[in-house]
């Protein structure tokens, strides 16, 4: 009889440690898919959980998957490398040949994010200051590390065009990013088009804008990789001098060494040939110079603070040379999962098909994600990965969330959002105590302001 009442005892007492692990969703999150993991990462020990092994749409925080697996396999003082070659000889200051230029997938060449705007200003001051006069070849983009496939084929029709949607290619420049400056009159006109920037990018705008009584930006750019048109679609304020919408470039490769060329003519050097991104032979090259990206760690770090898909599909791509020589998105799936497989995660819960988590089709669990911060925690990388990860309430796409500074100081944190998705992923790193969280919610009903102020109320008696 004794026995009995132990084991009862015993269930009961443990039925009460699991509800204590447990959340109280509020009435606009019970009929959402809700995916919560808090746990020590020293001891194992759940600290908070609900539906934890439940996979749903995680947003950006996939960002973290791509940094932390390109930071594993490459390491923080990985550099993408550009070179400048020829395929002539140089005598005289007079090129016989061809100017290539040859990528790897590089992100950061002219980007904003790192003042690198005069980047191929630099590149013909370098060409002038080897005494080169004359070319009497092409200047040649040579993208071919990576696939023809710019875009991961699971994205949406709405966000194609529009610059956080830009396409991948083995050269890229200024961020695949055009700025397309409107101007607005009265309510019913349509905007006028005053300015695109970069310079001379070859872009053909179809304007669809309608100006209305609204506040905020409503307008999208709609379009394709390769193809220069572009139509600008919905709705902008009223009485605005100037109102820049940001779309992606139509085919960077091709821009980069016609901006190239126009560089070289400035600095008078003669250029005989065209700006082409079509490779006719592939004869032995000689290299001139060779150009630097900012070490890896830097690059995650942008990714991360900023939430940059652009930077993170470039990342993500060059992952599957890796195991192909031809850099493409399915294999760079392959990448991951086994690299994490071997690590002895569970990948079962992990369907991938980017590497920001822009596209809807992406589904992980909470448990899954935090495995792998668990993981990072006993890294030779650790310090490196949790700074590519911004602090709450103080900087980055999480400069709202947390905002107590006597709370957010415990916490870095990745944020994730698209319509009707919330999630966020980190560390809270108390004096004795390092923890790593997940929380994804899909389908909630209310606003987003309210959402982030229930998830604060669950990570609350843990920072305290």
């Amino acid at each position: 009889m004794k026995s009995k009442i132990l084991s009862v005892i015993i269930c009961f007492c443990s039925v009460q440690f699991t509800m204590a692990h447990t959340i109280d969703l509020p009435v606009e999150l019970k009929n959402s898919t809700v995916s919560v993991i808090v746990s020590d990462v020293e001891t194992g020990e759940i600290i908070l959980e609900h539906q934890s092994e439940q996979s749903a749409t995680p947003a950006s925080i996939t960002k973290l998957i791509t940094t932390a697996t390109a930071l594993e396999l490459l390491g923080p003082d990985f550099r993408f490398t550009t070179l400048i070659a020829h395929d002539g000889t140089l005598v005289n200051g007079i090129l016989k040949g061809n100017l290539y230029i040859i990528g790897s997938g590089d992100p950061t060449l002219g980007s904003t994010y790192f003042n690198e705007e005069k980047c191929l200003s630099n590149w013909a001051k370098n060409l002038q200051n080897m005494g080169i006069t004359e070319i009497q070849g092409d200047i040649i983009a040579d993208a071919s590390l990576f696939d023809k496939e710019p875009l991961p084929v699971r994205w949406t029709w709405e966000d194609i065009g529009n610059y956080y949607a830009a396409g991948v290619y083995g050269l890229s420049v200024f961020d695949n990013t055009t700025h397309i400056t409107l101007r607005s009159k009265n309510i019913g006109s349509k905007p006028e088009i005053i300015e695109v920037k970069p310079a001379y990018v070859d872009l053909k705008l179809e304007n669809c804008v309608e100006v209305t009584s609204i506040k905020f930006d409503s307008t999208y750019l709609y379009g394709i990789p390769y193809d220069q048109h572009r139509v600008l679609r919905g709705a902008m304020p009223a009485h605005r001098e100037k109102f820049v919408v940001k779309g992606d470039i139509p085919n960077p490769p091709l821009y980069l060494v016609q901006q190239l060329k126009r560089e070289l003519t400035q600095r008078h050097i003669t250029v005989k040939g065209s700006a082409t991104d079509q490779i006719t032979s592939i004869e032995s090259r000689t290299t001139l110079f060779t150009h630097h990206s900012p070490k890896l760690s830097e690059i995650c770090r942008v990714i991360n603070f900023f939430s940059n898909n652009n930077y993170a599909e470039h990342l993500f791509k060059q992952l599957s040379l890796q195991r192909n020589p031809l850099a493409t998105n399915k294999e760079a799936q392959e990448v991951i999962l086994n690299f994490w497989r071997s690590k002895g995660i569970d990948t079962q819960p992990l369907l991938l098909n980017d590497g920001s988590g822009l596209s809807p089709m992406n589904t992980f669990s909470a448990k899954f994600l935090n495995a792998i911060l668990s993981y990072m925690i006993r890294s030779s990388n650790s310090q490196t990965f949790i700074e590519t990860i911004p602090r709450a309430g103080v900087e980055g796409t999480v400069k709202n969330f947390l905002k107590n500074p006597a709370i957010s100081t415990y916490v870095r944190a990745k944020s994730g959002s698209m319509t009707g998705v919330q999630t966020y992923a980190g560390y809270i790193h108390k004096p004795d105590n390092i923890y790593s969280f997940c929380i994804i919610i899909n389908h909630y009903n209310g606003s987003r302001m309210q959402l982030r102020k229930t998830i604060e109320t669950w990570l609350l008696p843990i920072l305290k």
